[in-house]
């Protein structure tokens, strides 16, 4: 009798649950906001979630969402950049995601036509865009910050003086990161090397297996990518005896000893916004930043790093969070020996995104 009465005990307290938790998504649904008391998330890649590079990256995102928000994430895999991807999202929202986390560039034409469509659904953009409003958010996780980082533990570790940088397009966000990744490692060796080569790709192998061999056959001694794949950059580094970066996700476990590290997408900042959209809270926000903002991040170290070496990384990383380094402050001197930015000058974001120019001491060109 006492165990029945133990067991109906338990029960009723699970209803009891049960019943809150459902009266709270229906309370936060009533409130008539964007993604309220939503219980899925679409999560749209342009390429496979397994690719060790940016699409991986959001393996990490989901994982955070359904551990921490308590809300199912659905993904959806290669979806193309053109008018195909309206139809995916709308299949999302017919199986009751209301809200929706596009990551490609390409998206943002045919994301404004549905958020404009479904003001009940939430939509968060990756790529930095004017069309924020209403239902529509951007977050960013600004690049320099990591980027910077990495740079001046290339520097460290390369014997040669050489550092290779495998870039895809020559975009705001690339540039940035090329320059960043320089100035980081000349803040170690004045003089050291970025030899630089886009693809006009984000994933093209072939390409990358040229590119990294070039690299390589030209002294350089570390390598960095800014390629959606890193897999084969990766195996090629490896195989050459060489160490590599990889990029937007921590993949580490590819190869602990080749592997250094990576600028990784971070998601700290954006899941207590997640909260406040599922509770009926949503507000459009724009979130830009980098390490204190949790929006970017390093990876793990490498195995080959030494621990002395390991804490100086870390130590470098926190004096940018301290605001004792900032990365573009001037003097910042292109290629050509003319000024980016004066002496003494700290650019803001907005001006740092619109370089369109190398810094000196990268051979390469954006064409």
């Amino acid at each position: 009798m006492k165990k029945l009465f133990a067991c109906l005990l338990v029960l009723c307290l699970c209803l009891s649950l049960v019943a809150c938790d459902s009266a709270e998504q229906g309370e936060a649904a009533n409130s008539g906001k964007p993604g309220a008391g939503a219980t899925k998330m679409g999560i749209i890649l342009g390429g496979s979630r397994d690719d060790y590079g940016f699409n991986y990256s959001f393996v990490s995102l989901a994982e955070q969402v359904e551990e921490e928000v308590g809300i199912e994430v659905v993904f959806k895999e290669n979806v193309p950049q053109n008018s195909d991807y309206e139809g995916v999202v709308e299949e999302l929202i017919a199986q009751g995601c209301t809200i929706i986390f596009p990551t490609q560039f390409g998206y943002l034409e045919y994301t404004k036509a549905l958020a404009d469509r479904h003001p009940e659904v939430a939509f968060y953009s990756i790529p930095i865009t004017d069309y924020n409003g209403g239902n529509f958010s951007t977050i960013h996780g600004e690049l320099q910050e990591p980027w910077y980082v990495m740079g001046a533990l290339a520097a460290e570790f390369s014997e040669t003086g050489k550092l290779g940088f495998i870039g895809s397009m020559p975009i705001p966000d690339v540039i940035v990161a090329v320059n960043a990744y320089t100035l980081g490692a000349q803040s170690v060796k004045p003089d050291i090397e970025v030899n630089a080569v886009f693809t006009g790709s984000w994933a093209d192998t072939g390409l990358q297996t040229t590119s990294c061999n070039q690299l390589i056959d030209a002294g350089c001694d570390v390598i960095a990518p800014f390629q959606d794949t890193i897999k084969t950059i990766v195996e090629i580094c490896d195989s050459r005896d060489v160490h590599c970066f990889g990029c937007n996700a921590d993949a580490y476990e590819l190869n602990p000893s080749t592997w250094l590290s990576a600028c990784e997408n971070a998601w700290g900042g954006f899941i207590p916004v997640l909260k406040e959209t599922v509770a009926g809270n949503y507000e459009c926000v724009d979130m830009r930043g980098g390490f204190e903002m949790g929006l970017s991040d390093i990876a793990t170290l490498g195995d080959d790093i030494p621990q002395e070496l390991k804490d100086k990384t870390m130590a470098l990383r926190q004096s940018i969070i301290d605001d004792e380094i900032h990365v573009f402050e001037g003097p910042v001197i292109a290629q050509d020996g003319s000024v980016v930015f004066e002496e003494g000058y700290k650019p803001t974001t907005e001006e740092i995104n619109l370089i369109n120019v190398l810094v000196k001491g990268i051979n390469g060109t954006l064409n």
